[in-house]
């Protein structure tokens, strides 16, 4: 994974124990597809079909972009 916001290495620790039963029940997570909504900072932001970031409500100040790079 490539991300530039993560200033130094990391490490999660996860226990995982296994279900006894002999029909376990199993989770299922979702994650939907084409999801437009992009959170900066404190505000939430729309991604438009154009790849621009716009206001998601109305008076909505436009996002500071000034630690985004260029493309």
């Amino acid at each position: 994974m490539i991300d530039h916001a993560l200033t130094r290495p990391w490490t999660v620790v996860h226990n995982y124990f296994r279900d006894t039963d002999k029909y376990p029940t199993v989770g299922e997570y979702i994650c939907a597809e084409d999801n437009s909504h992009v959170h900066v900072g404190n505000e939430n932001y729309f991604l438009s079909a154009d790849g621009l970031l716009m206001p998601a409500k109305k008076g909505q100040a436009p996002p500071d972009l000034r630690y985004f790079g260029k493309k």
